[in-house]
């Protein structure tokens, strides 16, 4: 008679706490094994817990700026200072590198001011970023309107324009002048638009709730989520000058599938990698939250 297989013992589910104990770990061995300066931020919408590496230090943001951009013209049209459905006419002074609508309309175009934040923030159109942030006021109004909402340590101070120039021009971004923040700023500006603390009409939070139709990016924090999560976000990379790229970013919610969200913040600033070995960081970030939130 032949034995009776013993089975494999299952594994002890790890308790919310003990769980939430190796996200933090993970999360400082991430940033320790990175392939330059690695920052994050990861807040629980709900509860307002929050776990960081370098959460407070200054990162360039890149096209993650494009966020706060858009958040502040949004509660501008919350507020009956801009008009979504309002046309912009777009001139060939206008149009900018790393722009489909330069491509599609090299002799200028006239577009609603939802179509352009829409490109700014799914395609990160550059010449859509540059009309809008114009049309809100430009970066002084962005600022003054992050300050009164309490986003500190985040600060808009040049269009795509002037940061093309810088790079024309081989200055690195250094964070004298720049479009800088911290994780955390970025990170509490998601919650921000996830509790309608921000914007106050539920159309245009939907909308920017509802990013997980970015194109760019797909191999950040996308790439280490399940099929069953979903992602609004907003990536930002910059120029490679001599070897060194000193942003490789994304920033999102991610909803659970039982509804809840979770703020992610990833910025990789300073690094020698090529952009495949720089996203999979980002990716490993977004699994670390994927395992603790959803084991």
């Amino acid at each position: 008679m032949s034995a009776i297989p013993t089975p494999f013992p299952s594994a002890t589910p790890l308790s919310e706490a003990a769980r939430m104990a190796h996200l933090q770990s993970d999360l400082d061995t991430i940033a320790r094994t990175a392939p330059g300066r690695l920052g994050i931020a990861v807040v629980d919408v709900t509860t307002g817990q929050r776990f960081s590496v370098r959460g407070d230090d200054a990162f360039p943001l890149a096209s993650v700026a494009k966020l706060a951009i858009a958040t502040v013209a949004f509660r501008m049209s919350d507020q009956r200072k801009i008009d979504l459905d309002e046309r912009i006419s777009i001139t060939r002074g206008d149009l900018r590198r790393g722009s489909d609508i330069a491509d599609d309309h090299p002799r200028g175009a006239s577009l609603a001011v939802w179509e352009l934040i829409r490109a700014m923030l799914v395609t990160s159109d550059n010449t859509a970023s540059d009309v809008v942030l114009r049309r809100v006021g430009g970066p002084r109004v962005v600022d003054d309107v992050l300050h009164r909402l309490n986003v500190r340590n985040l600060t808009i101070r040049k269009s795509e324009a002037e940061l093309a120039a810088d790079v024309r021009a081989k200055r690195t971004f250094a964070f004298g002048g720049e479009n800088v923040g911290t994780p955390n700023a970025i990170a509490s500006l998601l919650v921000g638009i996830a509790t309608q603390r921000f914007t106050l009409v539920d159309a245009t939070n939907e909308f920017l709730l509802d990013l997980d139709d970015v194109v760019t990016g797909r191999g950040r924090l996308h790439a280490g989520l399940p099929a069953t999560f979903r992602l609004a976000h907003k990536t930002g990379t910059s120029a490679t000058i001599d070897g060194t790229t000193d942003a490789t970013n994304d920033a999102g919610l991610v909803t659970l599938p039982d509804g809840r969200r979770v703020a992610v913040v990833a910025f990789l600033a300073e690094s020698g990698s090529d952009e495949p070995a720089r996203e999979a960081v980002l990716a490993r970030v977004a699994r670390a939250v994927a395992i603790a939130y959803a084991p």
